[in-house]
């Protein structure tokens, strides 16, 4: 079945994964799929940023940018 809309409207579908989703279903829905192991930590801080006052969030990127990629190295190569 299809459901009919005007051309204001719009669709949003968000699953939880896309284990069962043919190719066919995830490129009619219009869907991108990103794996967060690709994406990395830099999108999830720049989000988290944006929620934060600008002098905050400022001082907060120094401290990941300089610390961050470091320390996943460290856990990486130490940590079982």
């Amino acid at each position: 079945d299809r459901v009919q809309m005007s051309g204001t409207m719009k669709a949003m579908f968000e699953p939880e994964n896309l284990n069962n989703a043919s190719p066919a279903t995830v490129s009619r829905a219009g869907i991108i799929y990103v794996s967060e192991t690709e994406l990395g930590w830099v999108p999830l801080v720049d989000s988290w940023l944006d929620t934060r006052r600008k002098a905050e969030a400022e001082m907060l990127r120094l401290c990941f940018d300089k610390y961050v990629d470091g320390l996943l190295q460290v856990m990486r190569l130490s940590c079982k």
